[in-house]
């Protein structure tokens, strides 16, 4: 993996209008939920349950039905947001909650890739958005707001700077006035990450783009964090990040179908994961995604996602509990712990 910080912005790219798309969310929204509070609290959680030693064990608890067709990728938003994006391999686009319960039906859309998206207010609307790579390369925003029937794609303009191959994404800076930071790496240059933030510009998405990070290696994965983007190459197919109270915990997701958490110093740690009474999981997952801030589906410690064939022909979403990881106390080297 490669690390550097973040760099100012050095120039824009600007999608065509979206006020129309915002009209039909407007239209759509009903009552919908709360406006996003954007005081950085979270919901009170209660004390771990897991013993230290079952730390890099996790429990699959719950999955959805069976869903239409193999699954290529996975996108979240968190916080007020508890919608997982379920991206198939046929270019369908469905939207979940944390309960397992369809949002949407299966929307044709085209979608090849996603990245985790947020809760937010949109020229006043309140939508989800998602960001995405669709079948040619181009980079999308998937927005989603009160009874739509499907997300709306908005194309972000960017096949000029290459067919994309993969993106990351992360909620903006506490200081920033962006919507979205959002980075991705082209077929052409698969070591040079292009990063910027989307900002919302009167009644258009602008794209600001960072001085790009380069890799000694080919891009498979990237994270995004206050300091920068740190990027990773093969083997590893997908990295989630779990903030929860400040503390990072990042795990991985090989395309052998390990797990690992990977750790500030020192070699990485294997995760397994187990299977509940009534929930199998993949073999192979082909994707994963999480969050360490869920407010829906009463998981206090976040919410991990894989996807993939659970048994012949039965593709699934499995949703996985990280709280013996996010709720175990933290450790202060020197502090007798009490008798």
């Amino acid at each position: 993996m490669f690390k550097r910080p973040r760099l100012r912005a050095t120039s824009p790219l600007v999608n065509a209008s979206f006020a129309l798309a915002l009209l039909f969310v407007t239209s759509g929204c009903g009552e919908g939920p709360p406006a996003p509070a954007e005081t950085g609290e979270e919901a009170p959680e209660p004390a771990p349950t897991a013993p230290l030693d079952e730390a890099l064990s996790l429990p699959a608890v719950w999955n959805t039905s069976a869903l239409d067709g193999p699954v290529a990728s996975l996108g979240i938003a968190g916080k007020l947001g508890s919608t997982i994006a379920v991206g198939f391999e046929d270019g369908g686009l469905q939207l979940f909650n944390f309960d397992g319960d369809r949002i949407t039906d299966k929307a044709n859309l085209g979608v090849r890739d996603l990245g985790d998206g947020r809760y937010m207010l949109l020229a006043g609307a309140p939508v989800t958005l998602f960001p995405g790579i669709d079948q040619s390369g181009g980079l999308f925003a998937y927005i989603h707001g009160g009874d739509l029937p499907e997300p709306l794609p908005l194309d972000l303009e960017t096949r000029n700077m290459g067919e994309a191959a993969g993106l990351c994404s992360a909620p903006p800076l506490v200081d920033s006035d962006g919507v979205l930071r959002l980075a991705f790496w082209t077929k052409v240059e698969p070591r040079k990450l292009i990063s910027g933030r989307l900002v919302e510009v009167g009644e258009e998405l602008v794209y600001l783009l960072d001085e790009p990070v380069t890799a000694d290696k080919p891009i498979s994965a990237c994270v995004l964090e206050e300091t920068g983007a740190t990027v990773y190459s093969a083997p590893a197919q997908d990295v989630v990040m779990l903030e929860r109270n400040g503390r990072r915990h990042t795990l991985t997701l090989d395309t052998s179908g390990n797990y690992e958490r990977l750790k500030p110093s020192g070699p990485p740690e294997t995760l397994t994961i187990r299977e509940g009474m009534s929930v199998k999981l993949p073999d192979v997952p082909t994707a994963m995604t999480g969050t360490g801030d869920a407010r829906g589906g009463g998981y206090t410690g976040g919410l991990v996602v894989v996807a993939g064939e659970i048994e012949s022909g039965d593709h699934r979403a499995v949703l996985i509990d990280p709280s013996a990881i996010t709720l175990l106390p933290l450790e202060v080297p020197g502090l007798a712990s009490p008798n």
